[in-house]
């Protein structure tokens, strides 16, 4: 126990200090033989704490960025490798940027109860749970309390309100989180390309690392929290993306008026999470690690009235018409 808290106070006072003199880049050489076991790293993703980003193709310039990654680097040689948790980085072999896809089918032309699928939902972290429901904030290999959510999402979504769902339950994140991406992007074309009558593409994730469960009450009840998640193209191609942050933003509006406290908001981040794929593409992380499944399930039903309620604004603005043949 001492020593691992003596290994984290080395890393973070590194980190903080920014320190770029070689002495201590000397220094940090000599605590190699203190290194962190590569479980420790995959213990730290795998539980689904904030970690380091640290792109192994990309090493930081002396002079620029400090030394701080190399510091790391040697006190556990596996870092570089283990932390690249930028999924994102590791495009799945012989795949190329592909143009947009065509524009959605117009949605006046579709029946809510017909059975053209008009919401698709995947999971890219399969194993991502809610601990104090399930005893790990993460289960490995398995499908966690996310695809439940995910599951409830749908169901909701085709029983309540007659809006057909197609959704996946292929596991993305294991055996090799870094490839969770890659992986779930395989889903997603494949989803598109069997679905073309998809209008809403959701990756539904639960958040981690908050020191207190994102709870609102709402009809007398707990409910967990949702983030809305945009990607930009601060590190791959997505000249749309603000496509998908205007549906966010529209998605956010609607939360706010039929459920406040629903959500907590909507979030820029540099990945791009498939979105690419569809200018409706959206992450949504529904609680935290510290909900319980019943609250996030709660906001799961929630959810598919606010779906169901942007579904019909679709409608009424009249979306793009197929293209004629």
């Amino acid at each position: 126990m001492k020593k691992n808290f003596l290994r984290i106070a080395v890393i973070f006072l590194l980190v903080v200090l920014g320190i770029r003199s070689s002495i201590f880049f000397k220094f940090s050489q000599s605590l190699a033989p203190f290194s962190f076991p590569p479980s420790f790293w995959k213990n730290i993703l795998y539980a689904g704490l904030p970690t380091l980003v640290l792109k192994a193709s990309h090493p930081p310039h002396f002079e620029e960025e400090g030394l701080w990654p190399f510091y790391l680097r040697s006190l556990s040689p596996e870092l570089v490798t283990m932390l690249s948790a930028e999924e994102e980085e590791y495009p799945f072999p012989g795949t190329s940027e592909s143009p947009p896809p065509p524009p959605p089918l117009n949605i006046n032309q579709l029946d809510k109860d017909s059975k053209h699928p008009l919401v698709a939902i995947y999971n890219t972290h399969n194993a991502e749970s809610y601990a104090p429901s399930q005893g790990a904030e993460k289960l490995p290999g398995q499908n966690g309390g996310v695809v439940r959510v995910a599951a409830v999402l749908a169901e909701t979504l085709t029983q309540d309100y007659g809006i057909p769902v197609v959704r996946s339950e292929t596991i993305h994140d294991y055996p090799d989180f870094t490839l969770s991406y890659a992986n779930s992007e395989k889903t997603v074309r494949r989803m598109l390309a069997e679905n073309p009558s998809i209008q809403i593409v959701l990756d539904i994730h639960r958040d981690a690392g908050l020191k207190q469960p994102p709870v609102a009450y709402i009809n007398n009840q707990e409910v967990a929290q949702i983030l809305i998640v945009v990607g930009s193209n601060a590190r791959l191609e997505h000249p749309n993306w603000r496509q998908n942050e205007a549906f966010a933003q529209k998605l956010a509006k609607i939360m706010d008026e039929l459920y406040p406290g629903l959500c907590r908001g909507v979030r820029v981040q540099q990945g791009r999470y498939n979105q690419h794929l569809h200018p409706r593409a959206l992450l949504l992380e529904i609680g935290s690690s510290n909900n319980t499944l019943d609250q996030a399930q709660r906001s799961a039903k929630l959810l598919a009235r606010v779906i169901a309620e942007a579904l019909e604004q679709l409608k009424q603005e009249n979306p793009l018409k197929q293209p004629e043949s």
